[in-house]
């Protein structure tokens, strides 16, 4: 038993090792664990762009991208750019703007540009990349950015579209944009569209794109840039034909956005010729045949209007396009201004022109204005009277208005129309900063004559017995009266109409509808109640806005005190209706008016200045409105005769008026302006005389006052030095900041010629009208007649902006002549154009002008017209200009050339451009053109920050400049300069080029 049982444990231990080898065996044996799935999470572009481009692929892929997304994306975008309007309408009487729409301020919902966006997004990401609709699907995300005013991503997606898909062969990694073929650079993709099949070939969208950047780069006002891209388009021989026309659009839009119209003449007659958009075209039309008639070329511009005409637009440009011809027929040599008149009557009689009536009499005021300015204003004020649709002709007609009576110093009538024009025009309406000053200042101007009026009338009354005055007070009463109950009659008259046609409108209405008025209304019918109706309130929003115009969101807008007037129903302002701030009832007392149809003789006589305090206020009250009539008179509206009329009235009623030395003063000033040498000699006679010891005494005699206070002089130095740097260095505000400064500070001294003087200079620098600046010169000219130094200086700087015209005329007629230096011959004339040049343009049938037979400096015959300038006096010699070093100051290296020529600028440009990318990528050395003069043109390298490493700069482009950068240009037309940024504001300011350049070679070249 016991050898069984051994043998028993024997196989049981020997079953247990045999199961725990295995368990090891078992641990220590791999898995196999099935690997999870990656997903490809890539975009299904990427993942067809690794299959075959088979020709089925194609066909799927091209027309599911076309007819899917692009074409719908497409239809999205057309439809948003056809609703874009301007805010408010054109005003033909300006220069229209370029295009129907401001990309600033377009008004677009951008719900559907983002529309326009996603689908095209969508398209490119889910299609080949390889179709030939991609580009397409790019070009409009780049024109959706660009109606969006999204300028960086618009001039990203075109860049891209230009890069991307530029022709390139099959095994090739990258592109080089812009090749050379047949001696001409060409970036753009040639087009195979020959014969009868090839007008069905697909368009490289990439040519588009060109274009669409060049527009994009205007609105960012990247005008260099523009011409650089526009000049590579020009002469490129692969740009296809069909954008001829939108590449002679976008060079007008260029130079029409800058303000430089001559230079837009020849572009735009070029793409009249070849656009292909109809509304377009005749749009440029409009602006080409405006142009016309600002270069005085009427011939050209009647065909134009023709032209217009003849593209059938929209009913108000064709209208517009037959009144300008009807006024160039009127104001043209033989010209009738009669017939001119007699058709447009006839016109404005026929049906078909009953919404432009306003506009026709606003065209026979025009024409007539010169001859009868009284047939003028009759004219415009019918019109006023005309119903119309179009604001903006109010506003011309009110302004017109106003205008006429200002130039006949009217002023009260004036201010009304001014008042009307501002309350009306839309915002960006020309001469809108004109038009508020003058309403303004005639604001003022009309205050002082009501006040004048009411108290003259007070006192007259006040002064009369009592018996005359209870008759005066009581026909007063009784006229007034009179008027409010006629007033109340007209409005209870108009009520009543107004209800009458409100019945016979909602008869009619329910007649149309099919409602029964005498049921009356139920309650959930919202075609009943007005504002449940939109018929209704569609015509009351045009009849309000026909009477009163575009007003805004107001309480009491209504009044006049608050930038508006009560028009009246013939949208005419009446002069008697001013309200001035100090204005009321004659005989009112302080704080209560009686009501108009309930005045009396007693409530009249209330307020009557009867005792001598209040005598005494009144005519105090008149003699202040005087004297602050002669000044807004003389200052602000240069009417010389009319404030020494008002000055002269207030020396004859007020002897003793407390400010008559003043006004003694002024009118000797004033008498002088004018040339009325007895006037002025009796005047001056009177201060010296009888006010001897005032300052204005001392000014006559002396100039200035007599500051006998040695501290008080040195703080006036210093406040006039501290001005004087300040305008040195181009910082002109805080030039007059300081002169004001010291104006109050010191009142009148000893320097006021001199403070005086250097306002004007300021003026003149920040007016780009240089109507300010005239104004203040002449100014200093009569204050200081016996200043000889300050008074010559000034005559300088007002002969010099009077001849500014014709100074800018001569210099732009200047031309150069190229000398080629192998053979010794002038083969070419170059001449640089700059926008602050005024250029005529260049017209097919330019006329000839008749040279002067002047040479220029270099001896060279000028064949261009010059005119004759008188120059009266020698310039004075330049001043040493206070150049200083200062070598941790930033600075600047300069390349300035001898001879002003567009081909060495552009050359130098690109060049050093390419050499600075090259060379100091990391320097970020940026490289531009600036003119100092008309003569001295120079790029500047910017900016160095300290003197050390512009002189390092100096030194290497010195040597490699000849060598490689530039080996074409002469060493001899142009020379290299470093100057710190203070010296070159100096330079900037005082022109004096020669000056800095004996400086640098004084200081910084070492024989």
């Amino acid at each position: 038993m016991n050898r069984y049982r051994s043998i028993y444990q024997l196989c049981v231990l020997s079953l247990l090792f045999s199961i725990g080898l295995q368990a090891v065996f078992a641990q220590t044996k791999p898995v196999k664990v099935k690997a999870p799935k990656v997903e490809d999470r890539r975009p299904p572009s990427e993942k067809l762009a690794e299959k075959p481009f088979t020709i089925k692929r194609k066909l799927v892929q091209n027309l599911v991208t076309r007819y899917n997304y692009y074409y719908h994306a497409k239809l999205r975008l057309d439809a948003v750019t056809r609703n874009i309007n301007r805010q408010g309408q054109d005003n033909f009487n300006v220069l229209l703007p370029f295009y129907p729409y401001s990309p600033q301020n377009m008004g677009l919902s951008t719900n559907d540009l983002d529309s326009v966006i996603y689908k095209a997004s969508v398209a490119i990401q889910i299609h080949d990349p390889r179709g030939k609709w991609i580009d397409d699907c790019y070009l409009l995300i780049g024109r959706a950015y660009f109606y969006m005013s999204d300028w960086d991503n618009a001039n990203k997606t075109f860049q891209f579209v230009n890069t991307t898909f530029a022709p390139r062969k099959k095994d090739d990694y990258k592109v080089v944009i812009g090749s050379q073929e047949n001696d001409q650079i060409t970036v753009a993709s040639k087009e195979k569209r020959k014969g009868f099949f090839g007008r069905f070939k697909h368009i490289y969208a990439r040519n588009d794109a060109f274009l669409w950047r060049a527009r994009t780069l205007i609105e960012q006002k990247d005008y260099d840039e523009v011409q650089s891209l526009l000049n590579v388009l020009e002469t490129d021989p692969n740009l296809p034909k069909r954008l001829e026309g939108q590449l002679a659009e976008v060079q007008a839009y260029s130079h029409y956005s800058q303000g430089r119209y001559a230079e837009s003449v020849a572009p735009l007659q070029e793409a009249v010729k070849k656009s292909s958009n109809k509304d377009e075209k005749t749009r440029m039309a409009y602006i080409l045949a405006q142009l016309y008639v600002k270069y005085q070329r009427p011939d050209s511009a009647m065909n134009m209007f023709r032209k217009v005409i003849k593209l059938k637009p929209d009913p108000v440009m064709d209208f517009q396009a037959r009144m300008e011809i009807a006024r160039i027929n009127a104001t043209t040599n033989g010209g009738g201004v009669e017939e001119s008149i007699a058709a447009l009557q006839k016109m404005a009689r026929k049906e078909k022109y009953i919404r432009f009536r306003d506009a026709i009499y606003y065209t026979m005021a025009v024409i007539i204005v010169d001859k009868d300015p009284g047939a003028a204003v009759a004219f415009l004020k019918k019109g006023l009277t005309m119903e119309s649709t179009n604001p903006i002709q109010k506003v011309l007609s009110y302004k017109a208005l106003a205008d006429i009576y200002y130039y006949q110093r009217a002023y009260m009538d004036s201010r009304n129309y001014y008042d009307s024009t501002a309350s009306t025009m839309p915002p960006g309406f020309p001469d809108s900063t004109l038009i508020v000053t003058r309403k303004n200042v005639l604001s003022d101007v009309a205050a002082k004559i009501a006040t004048i009026h009411r108290e003259d009338s007070l006192l007259y009354l006040a002064t009369l017995p009592d018996a005359a005055r209870n008759t005066a007070l009581e026909e007063m009463a009784a006229g007034i009266r009179k008027q409010a109950e006629e007033r109340k009659k007209a409005e209870s008259k108009k009520r009543r109409r107004d209800r009458d046609n409100a019945d016979a409108f909602v008869n009619n209405n329910n007649i149309l509808t099919g409602n029964n008025p005498t049921s009356g209304p139920p309650v959930d019918d919202k075609g009943d109640w007005y504002f449940y109706n939109t018929a209704s309130k569609a015509a009351g929003f045009s009849e309000f806005k026909r009477r009163w115009g575009n007003r805004a969101l107001s309480d009491n807008w209504r009044r006049s005190n608050n930038g508006t007037i009560a028009a009246n129903n013939n949208n005419d302002p009446q002069s008697g209706n001013v309200t001035t701030g100090d204005e009321r009832t004659p005989g009112a007392t302080e704080g209560s008016a009686p009501a108009a149809d309930s005045v009396t003789a007693q409530s009249l006589a209330a307020g009557l200045p009867l005792t001598p305090e209040k005598q005494t206020a009144s005519r105090n009250a008149v003699m202040d409105a005087r004297f602050d009539l002669g000044k807004l008179y003389y200052d602000k509206l240069d009417n010389g005769l009319l404030a020494i009329e008002t000055y002269d009235t207030l020396l004859v009623k007020h002897p003793d008026h407390p400010k008559k030395p003043e006004v003694v003063y002024s009118l000797y000033v004033w008498h002088n302006a004018l040339n009325h040498t007895a006037a002025a000699k009796m005047y001056k006679d009177r201060v010296l005389s009888q006010h001897g010891n005032t300052n204005f005494a001392q000014i006559i005699q002396f100039g200035a006052l007599k500051d006998i206070d040695a501290d008080k002089k040195k703080k006036i130095s210093t406040a006039y030095d501290s001005a004087y740097v300040a305008y040195l260095a181009g910082n002109y505000t805080g030039a007059l900041d300081r002169k004001h400064e010291a104006d109050s500070s010191f009142g009148y001294n000893f320097l006021q010629p001199k403070f005086d003087l250097l306002e004007a200079m300021a003026i003149i620098k920040t007016d780009t009208t240089n109507t300010r600046g005239i104004a203040a010169v002449k100014a200093v000219i009569d204050k200081y007649p016996a200043e000889e130094g300050i008074r010559n200086q000034a005559q300088h700087i007002l002969d010099a902006l009077n001849n500014k015209d014709s100074i800018v005329t001569y210099l732009t007629g200047l031309t150069t002549r190229r000398r080629d230096t192998t053979t010794n011959y002038i083969d070419e004339d170059v001449s640089i154009r700059y926008p602050w040049q005024h250029l005529q343009p260049k017209f097919d049938d330019s006329v000839k002008i008749k040279t002067a037979g002047v040479k220029d400096p270099a001896g060279i015959d000028n064949k261009a017209a010059i005119p004759n300038v008188v120059i009266k006096t020698a310039p004075p010699p330049k001043p040493v200009t206070p150049y200083k070093i200062n070598a941790n100051n930033p600075h600047f290296v300069v390349l300035l050339f001898k001879r002003v020529s567009k081909t060495m600028m552009d050359q130098g440009l690109e060049q050093f451009a390419r050499y600075n990318a090259a060379k100091h990528a990391a320097d970020k050395i940026e490289v531009g053109s600036f003119v100092l003069t008309p003569t001295e043109t120079m790029l500047i390298f910017r900016l160095f920050a300290n003197e050390e490493k512009a002189l390092q700069y100096y030194d290497e482009i010195r040597d490699e400049a000849q060598a490689n950068i530039i080996p074409r240009i002469p060493v001899t037309d142009y020379t290299l300069f470093v100057i710190s940024r203070d010296n070159f504001i100096l330079m900037n300011n005082t022109k004096d080029l020669p000056g800095y350049q004996q400086f640098f070679k004084e200081t910084y070249i070492t024989e």
